[in-house]
């Protein structure tokens, strides 16, 4: 009768660790994608990347963690052909990206994502912290329309309620001019306070509001309490200012009621809309 085969207690140990590991590696089958080395010059940005402005300060000192550190998260990238060549278009981790090409690097950690880039894109830009109001607003915007999501599902999507996704597109409402010196950070207003700002509709406080706005000169507490300040000029700007803002009132007061317009009255308002563009021009 054949001796049964014992088997040793250290080949039993190791026989025991390899399977366990086995268990937790990525198979072929498995859902998730295996990371790659990619070469940095086939890297490209996203063009219609939310994020427009990047502090150069902050990407050097991510460079210099990712120097300590390595790069601990691999970025998104989706294969792609520019000029005839294949290259690798940046999905999320732009900022990643910019240091290492600070630091010089050649390869980077990436993982190609097969899904729906421009939602990923976007929905990772827009859960950062570090966003400018501006940015979401417009990335938030773009993700609604180009996708065609009611609000509720870009809530869900975010992990946002409905009412902040409302009230961050209302920021968009705002002059072209304030919102691109808050973009450039030339202009440092908080989030709340362009929702705050955006929401007044009474047209002369708003145009009042803007002005100080565009100056530096408005908090969030000066529009709640509706009552702005004197704005900082000159006596004689300053008057005339204070009687264009009773004209803008009464303007305002005549369309609010649907009074009907005399031709005569129409002749005045569009010498005096000539009048405004020439100073506006000028």
């Amino acid at each position: 009768m054949a001796k049964a085969q014992t088997q040793s207690p250290l080949l039993g140990a190791v026989t025991s660790m390899i399977s366990a590991e086995t268990e937790r590696m990525v198979t072929n089958s498995s859902q998730f994608r295996h990371s790659f080395e990619v070469d940095v010059s086939l890297l490209v940005a996203d063009p219609k990347q939310a994020r427009r402005v990047f502090n150069d300060s902050e990407i050097a000192q991510l460079g210099e963690t990712m120097v300590e550190q390595g790069q601990l998260q691999p970025i998104l990238v989706r294969r792609a052909t520019i000029d005839q060549r294949v290259a690798w278009v940046i999905v999320a981790g732009e900022r990643r990206w910019r240091a290492a090409v600070m630091n010089g690097w050649t390869t980077m950690l990436a993982i190609e994502h097969s899904g729906d880039a421009e939602v990923v894109a976007l929905i990772e830009n827009l859960q950062r912290v570090d966003l400018s109001p501006v940015e979401e607003a417009r990335g938030l915007q773009r993700l609604i329309s180009e996708r065609g999501w009611p609000q509720d599902k870009a809530a869900q999507a975010l992990g946002k309620s409905k009412g902040d996704i409302s009230s961050t597109l209302r920021i968009l409402t705002l002059p072209e001019a304030l919102l691109e010196k808050v973009l450039t950070s030339e202009l440092t207003l908080s989030k709340n306070t362009l929702i705050e700002l955006a929401r007044v509709e009474e047209p002369a406080a708003r145009a009042r509001l803007i002005h100080l706005a565009m100056q530096g000169d408005l908090t969030i507490r000066t529009v709640r309490e509706g009552k702005p300040p004197r704005l900082k000029k000159t006596p004689p700007l300053t008057d005339a200012m204070a009687k264009i803002t009773a004209a803008t009132r009464v303007l305002y007061d005549i369309k609010r009621t649907s009074k009907t317009l005399s031709a005569s009255d129409q002749i005045f308002l569009r010498h005096l809309r000539q009048a405004i563009d020439a100073l506006l021009d000028g």
